[in-house]
């Protein structure tokens, strides 16, 4: 390991890199950024529960970025605020992008699913969201369903919640029950 002097302004702030690495930096946090959207885009809605795409790969991005400047004298200070300036406007193109253009939008977060229909499960959904028919159970159960049938649509919303809605009172139909063990 190499000896490291402490305190030295220049190493902790600029670095030790020629100046042209920073242009360099700039580079690799983008590719690495756009890498890290498609993944978490293929991931699908259930891996990033409550926040949106964008919100998790800000998450990321940000925790890998301010952490490596922590624990590695090697890193300048100068580096992570590029890293962090760079992420940032990324991130503001990108919602910028996601309001001019709704096809970028949807790539980005996608759009809701809907995965319930009259009751019974539309089975490509379930398949393109790599959803089990256990986890809706759950879901649903968690909305006081007690029966498949109460259910007129439920959709797996972007953030990978799922929201229901119930046939008007009367409207029911028969269907699975979800009640794991009833009390005699």
């Amino acid at each position: 390991m190499d000896q490291v002097t402490s305190f030295d302004w220049a190493r902790i702030f600029v670095g030790e890199q020629p100046l042209f690495f920073l242009a360099e930096l700039f580079l690799r946090v983008v590719v690495i950024y756009i890498m890290a959207l498609l993944l978490l885009r293929l991931a699908g809605k259930r891996s990033r529960q409550q926040l949106t795409t964008l919100e998790l790969l800000l998450v990321i991005a940000l925790g890998s970025a301010v952490g490596d400047v922590m624990f590695y004298p090697s890193v300048a200070i100068l580096y992570t605020i590029i890293v962090m300036l760079t992420i940032l406007i990324l991130q503001l193109l990108i919602e910028k992008l996601k309001t001019r253009f709704p096809r970028f939008d949807k790539f980005v977060d996608s759009k809701p699913t809907l995965i319930i229909k009259d009751g019974q499960f539309i089975e490509e959904s379930l398949k393109s969201e790599n959803l089990t028919k256990a986890e809706i159970y759950s879901s649903l159960r968690l909305e006081g369903i007690r029966n498949m049938g109460e259910v007129e649509y439920a959709y797996l919303e972007i953030p990978g919640q799922i929201s229901v809605f119930k046939f008007e009172k009367g409207q029911e139909r028969n269907g699975y029950v979800l009640v794991p063990y009833q009390e005699e």
